[in-house]
């Protein structure tokens, strides 16, 4: 039978759909799920809800609400989305994810599943004097949970501690605001700018930074009116004799120039303009980083006249690298053309008798390669590789950097005339030449494979070169190469790593660390079962960011070892909170969080008991890991293990918002289940009727 126009527009089968859209980036996936009829949604919602990497979780979020608010995308299947939900559920548990992350996915979850987070607790102790502050640290914490008209009702009370005459509270109170700005209605922030602003002039100076940061976070919300004042409020300021008013009001308007319009930035490019000649180093960085985020919105005759400007401090050593940072935001601005005469331009200071000139030459070249036509880069490749021959090994390094970048945008015959040039720099009298041949090669090798095998020897040589530096450029280079190899290739690495665990130098150590962590998602379980031990052994050192890195090292291996050998690490992991370094009890707390979903209950249950104790650490960060670890936990619906708080009234904010969401979270994780109980019970009851 002849087919007809119709049937050769039917839909694609759901199957050839699901892989059309399986290897879409999760910016296309979303972009292609907000265009697309329902046919294409659902196979994206496949296709999406089936990744686990935490890039994806954002479009996940954003998806699941808009289903949950528009039930007819779906045709209001409560199934369908119920499914999804559970689905979702699952990625909140990531122990990649950060806690305001988790926070947000289980805000969602709360929203579908209907159950209200009770702040009642947080309320009662926002006007106590005595858990103002740690009040303040679980609010913002917590922001992410809570619903917008949940946050507004607090702002009146946390505004009202702005004049505090504790400067800690006043700074506690910004931090809390700039946590609470993405979440707050347009009409609220706009009642914040004046009080926040105020703050800018605050006689302490965590103050004013705290407020600079908050009106960075208000600004993207707010009307053209609000816009209009406060732009004229901070050029003002742009001349103030006092520095760090001069540096928050660049900052400031920085952050504003993404809302403003061409009239109102056109305007000021001239006073900012001035401020890169400002007697202070980091104002003028700061006025280059402000041009550099007005460039995207201002017409062509504009950025024409801030290249010379620009491209003059190049030459400036405090402000090279924002010089140069700006001028590659000029360069991708400009048309095809102009953005060659840049590079031209930059390419005829490469043989300028000052050092220092031809240092920055390159510097800015290194650093405005992404935004080259591939045409212009093959013009620079020969100049630049003329470089390595310079006098000065300063400029020699530069060049390495440089054609480090190029990589990327070289096509591989250029890679394969690099290979051998770079690699006669490895001989190089000079160490910091050597270093960066070896960071080009580690750059090439997984661009170009036939590098990885040409080089390897080269590299491996170089673990064991009498200057520390070279070996740890070498095992860096490793690092990178790895992932790239063939296992027998591999396999022929990791005893010539593994050796450098014992290196005399620290540095060396910690390095082949890394170098091993890399190796380990493609070892054979029989080669990684031969490292457990000598890294174990690493816990034990005195030097803690050696450590570290052998927890790192665990914490790829957990997934697979055998329940045996695992067991026998959570002992020596486990010993590591005890550690005077907070960040080690960070880096410990990570990698039990792997080793958790292994656990049997008794054995978590002590775990968690241990770990709570940290809730009222004095150090902030050992707080925040806890905090995450156990919200971690609590997500995990199998664990059902309690956490209990010691104090009746908490003495940190974290303590306070475990307290707050315990009940909370396994309530949102119960939902499901209970759903599932009532399902089966239906079943069942059918099948009695029906026997």
């Amino acid at each position: 039978m002849a087919n007809t126009p119709t049937d050769f527009f039917s839909p694609l089968p759901m199957e050839l759909l699901v892989y059309i859209y399986s290897n879409l980036s999760p910016k296309a996936l979303l972009n292609a799920w907000g265009a697309r009829n329902k046919i294409h949604q659902r196979a994206i919602e496949h296709v999406l809800f089936a990744k686990n990497e935490i890039e994806f979780y954002s479009s996940q979020i954003k998806v699941l609400t808009a289903l949950s608010n528009s039930r007819t995308i779906i045709n209001n299947d409560a199934e369908y989305l119920k499914q999804l939900t559970i689905k979702f559920s699952t990625k909140v548990k990531n122990p990649k994810l950060s806690l305001s992350d988790q926070l947000r996915g289980m805000k969602l979850l709360s929203t579908i599943w209907q159950v209200s987070l009770d702040t009642t607790l947080i309320t009662s102790k926002l006007n106590n004097p005595d858990t103002c502050r740690r009040t303040l640290d679980c609010l913002g914490a917590l922001s992410p949970a809570l619903g917008k008209k949940t946050l507004a009702a607090f702002v009146e009370s946390v505004i009202s501690k702005l004049n505090d005459p504790d400067w800690l509270i006043r700074k506690d109170v910004l931090h809390c605001l700039t946590a609470m700005a993405s979440t707050l209605d347009k009409e609220i922030l706009a009642t914040l700018v004046k009080p926040v602003n105020n703050k800018l002039y605050d006689e302490d100076l965590d103050v004013r930074r705290a407020a600079m940061n908050c009106l960075a976070a208000i600004v993207p919300a707010l009307e053209k009116e609000a816009l209009t004042s406060l732009v004229e409020s901070f050029r003002d300021k742009l001349n103030d004799q006092n520095l760090t008013v001069r540096q928050a009001a660049l900052n400031c308007l920085a952050a504003m120039t993404p809302t403003l319009e061409q009239e109102k930035l056109a305007a000021l490019v001239e006073p900012v303009t001035k401020k890169i000649y400002d007697h202070e180093w980091d104002i003028r960085q700061a006025a280059l980083n402000c041009l550099a985020a007005m460039v995207p919105a201002l017409e062509k005759k504009n950025l024409e006249t801030l290249i010379e400007p620009v491209i003059n401090k190049l030459n400036d050593l405090s402000s090279t690298q924002a010089a140069s940072n700006c001028l590659a935001a000029i360069n991708s601005a400009l048309e095809k053309n102009s953005r060659a005469k840049i590079a031209e331009l930059l390419k005829n200071q490469l043989d300028h008798s000052s050092q220092t000139v031809r240092q920055a030459a390159l510097n800015c070249l290194t650093t405005i390669v992404p935004t080259l036509e591939k045409e212009t880069l093959a013009t620079l490749v020969e100049p630049v590789l003329n470089k390595l021959n310079d006098q000065k090994p300063d400029i020699g390094r530069a060049a390495l950097n440089c054609l480090t970048a190029m990589v990327p945008s070289l096509e591989n015959e250029t890679l394969t005339m690099l290979v051998e040039t770079v690699t006669s720099n490895l001989n190089d009298e000079d160490l910091d030449v050597r270093q960066a041949a070896l960071h080009c090669l580690r750059t090439i090798a997984p661009v170009l494979e036939e590098a990885t095998s040409v080089n390897l020897e080269a590299i491996k040589y170089n673990l064991n070169d009498q200057d520390w530096m070279i070996r740890q450029a070498a095992l860096i280079c490793l690092e990178a190469i790895t992932p790239g190899l063939e296992k027998e290739a591999l396999v022929t690495l990791v005893e010539s790593v593994k050796n450098k665990l014992n290196d005399p130098n620290p540095l060396i150590c910690q390095t082949a660390l890394y170098c091993l962590t890399a190796m380990v998602p493609d070892l054979e379980k029989e080669t990684l079962m031969t490292l457990v031990e000598c890294v174990v052994n690493k816990l034990n050192n005195r030097d803690s960011e050696i450590i570290k890195a052998a927890l790192n090292c665990l914490k790829t291996m957990v997934p697979a070892l055998e329940q045996e050998t695992l067991a026998t690490l959570i002992g020596p992991v486990i010993n590591k909170l005890k550690n005077l370094s907070w960040s080690v009890c960070q880096v410990s707390l990570n990698c039990l969080e792997t080793m958790t979903p292994f656990l049997e209950r008794e054995a978590l249950a002590t775990l968690v008991e241990l770990i709570t104790n940290n809730l009222h650490a004095s150090s902030l960060l050992i707080r925040q890991e806890t905090c995450h670890f156990l919200v971690f936990v609590l997500a995990n619906a199998d664990h059902d293990v309690k956490i209990m708080i010691n104090s009746s009234s908490p003495n940190t904010g974290e303590a306070l918002l475990i307290q707050t969401v315990s009940d909370w979270i396994k309530q949102i994780y119960n939902v499901p289940n209970q759903a599932e109980v009532t399902s089966l019970s239906e079943k069942e009851a059918l099948q009695m009727i029906m026997f």
